[in-house]
């Protein structure tokens, strides 16, 4: 009788493997091999599931994605305002072994989006996903007291964006320049600004 096999699970199983090969790596030193004897499956035993290392690295980028958003809901709670975004922030900041690793995916996912239109739809999703989101949390700690009045949300969302990328980046590039207590204080020192 032929094994059942979930196409779902089996999909997020490849991509556990994956995420953490390319980010101990790097995405172009990992090879198909590698991630199918990582994941447990024969080398053509990918294909039925990623057709190419980009489709598999967009699915990967995903997965670091989901499971920011699954820390913050965690973290989440009642909180409001300047609170919510910060422990949003504190989320996507690299601040952890776990959260570096994550930054490793997210920088080579950035060259492979840059050239493949599919990849830079799913980017720019998950980045508007996150404007949004940030832009609320602005928007009612203005209507709390707990931002200026005349604070321009947009321009403050397109900073926190621009901020999240960049300490990514040092962090993987620069991880001298980015102990946690560091980045912590850069995030605190902007969202002083914003008071």
């Amino acid at each position: 009788m032929p094994k059942i096999v979930d196409h779902d699970e089996r999909r997020l199983e490849i991509v556990r493997a994956t995420w953490r090969l390319i980010a101990e790596k790097g995405f172009r030193a990992t090879t198909m091999r590698e991630i199918a004897k990582s994941a447990g499956v024969a080398n053509g035993g990918l294909f039925p599931y990623f057709r190419n290392k980009e489709e598999l690295i967009g699915a990967t980028f995903e997965h670091v994605y989901s499971a920011t958003n699954a820390r913050f809901a965690a973290v989440r709670a009642d909180l409001e305002g300047m609170a919510a975004l910060r422990a949003l922030m504190l989320q996507i900041f690299p601040l952890d072994e776990e959260r570096i690793l994550e930054a490793r995916i997210v920088i080579p996912f950035w060259e492979y989006a840059a050239n493949d239109p599919a990849l830079l739809a799913l980017h720019e999703r998950t980045m508007d996903e996150w404007r949004v989101e940030i832009a609320d949390h602005l928007e009612r700690a203005k209507q709390l007291g707990e931002a200026r009045a005349d604070l321009d949300v947009a321009v403050a969302t397109d900073h926190l964006m621009a901020f999240v990328d960049g300490v990514q980046v040092i962090a993987v590039v620069s991880p001298a320049s980015a102990a946690p207590a560091r980045l912590t204080r850069l995030l605190e020192g902007y969202l002083d600004l914003l008071r």
